[in-house]
């Protein structure tokens, strides 16, 4: 029984959806980010890769063995042990090895500018799955209010029809209408399930609308577009990481430059031989060496020029990316606070319009009751209604989600939940 009852305890704690604002859901989606997890380890590959290149600047030491077996002739040694333990260190070879290290603690900054880039990504995702989820369910009660007009109103062209006041086809009408409604509910119902569905995919947690907390939407809020680009431009992941891929390019290059230097090295090697007496011995033909040398290659095929013009054309690559994506930017910028400006003005005109049509609503269904209005004047004033509504409720949230997208610009956070703000 016992065991039972546990179970039944984990399967409805697995199940139930706790209330949540979009900055716990914001939190959760990174955590749960598979990208976002990859991202990391690549970032702490890179930390691994600048310390092994880091070694570059180390001595290199070796231990050896060699086991040789003579043909014996006039002497009796027949077999031979050798041991040696051999040391390099390269004093010059045209700085490769300090650029890799320079190129190396560069790739790493790369691969952070990536990772901070991706949770931003995530955090819009999620802001907008968010969103839409909270306009979506707005969405849905409007349409569960438009049905329940209508079928006041069928209610009443019914009565009117049965009284002799009203012809048959105002209750056809009506009911059009409100099949109509229903298919618009369903639509909203389905809206709905999606973007729930999309927000519980990211946080990896169930989700329950009604429990979502609302935001505040600040439909005052004015934006400047060389503010924006300006500070894009010295704080943006995705900028950024490209100027630090056009700063790897010209490490690259130096690297490159490096082949064309010569190589030098100092080498000591002590040997020990043990014969077939086993008596260690120093004294035969391969005697212990301290040596420096000296390397330059004069011709390799091309394969170093070659390679020299490969990372100046990367780097020239790099440069024009940057620069289209400088142009891309202002025009996304534009669009943005274009659509950003846009969704306020039509908040602010959707407020005066819903006060309006809620008000030429009462009047005219208080006219219907009545046997004053028509029902097409009753309609009309019912879709009015319904629609400010939308409007009002798509503006809103239009705003939220410009206001998103300026954030993933700007690598900012400005939209909490209304009882983030009132804590």
């Amino acid at each position: 029984m016992k065991t039972w009852l546990m179970l039944l305890i984990l399967f409805i704690s697995h199940n139930i959806a706790f209330a949540m604002n979009i900055e716990e859901a914001i939190n959760m989606a990174i955590q749960n980010s598979d990208k976002i997890k990859s991202q990391t380890h690549l970032y702490s590959e890179s930390q691994e890769i600048t310390k092994a290149k880091l070694s570059n600047l180390m001595p290199r030491i070796d231990f050896g063995y060699l086991f040789s077996y003579n043909i014996p002739n006039t002497s009796s040694t027949y077999f031979l042990n050798n041991f040696n333990i051999g040391a390099k260190y390269n004093i010059f070879n045209g700085f490769k090895d300090y650029y890799t290290i320079k190129d190396a603690k560069q790739e790493q900054r790369t691969q952070n500018y990536i990772l901070q880039s991706n949770i931003a990504d995530v955090a819009l995702e999620t802001k907008i799955a968010y969103i839409s989820t909270l306009q979506a369910m707005d969405s849905l009660k409007i349409a569960q209010e438009s049905k329940k007009l209508l079928e006041a109103q069928r209610q009443k062209a019914q009565q009117f029809f049965k009284q002799g006041f009203r012809a048959k086809n105002e209750v056809l009408s009506v009911e059009v209408l409100l099949a109509n409604a229903n298919i618009a509910l369903k639509n909203a119902q389905l809206n709905l399930q999606y973007f729930s569905n999309t927000l519980s995919m990211l946080t990896n947690s169930p989700i329950k609308p009604e429990a979502l907390e609302d935001i505040n939407t600040n439909t005052k809020a004015d934006f400047n577009q060389e503010d924006i680009l300006s500070k894009v431009l010295s704080e943006s992941p995705d900028y950024l990481h490209l100027k630090s891929l056009l700063q790897s390019a010209r490490l690259q290059i130096n690297i490159a430059k490096g082949s064309f230097m010569p190589k030098i090295d100092i080498i000591g090697t002590k040997f020990w031989y043990i014969n077939g007496g086993n008596i260690a011995r120093t004294s035969y033909f391969l005697q212990s060496q301290a040596r420096i040398v000296f390397e330059w290659n004069i011709f390799n095929g091309l394969n170093d020029h070659y390679n020299y013009e490969s990372k100046k054309l990367h780097y020239l690559a790099l440069q024009s990316k940057i620069n289209q994506y400088k142009k891309d930017l202002k025009i996304q910028i534009n669009k943005i606070i274009n659509e950003f400006e846009l969704a306020k003005e039509q908040y602010s005109l959707a407020s005066i319009s819903l006060q309006q049509a809620e008000e030429n609503y009462r009047i005219v269904n208080n006219r219907y009751t009545q046997n004053i209005a028509t029902y097409t004047e009753l309609l009309n004033a019912q879709f009015l209604l319904t629609t400010a509504k939308t409007n009002i409720t798509q503006s809103k949230y239009e705003i939220a989600i410009s206001r998103s997208k300026i954030d993933r610009l700007l690598n900012s956070n400005s939209i909490q939940s209304n009882h983030f703000l009132s804590e």
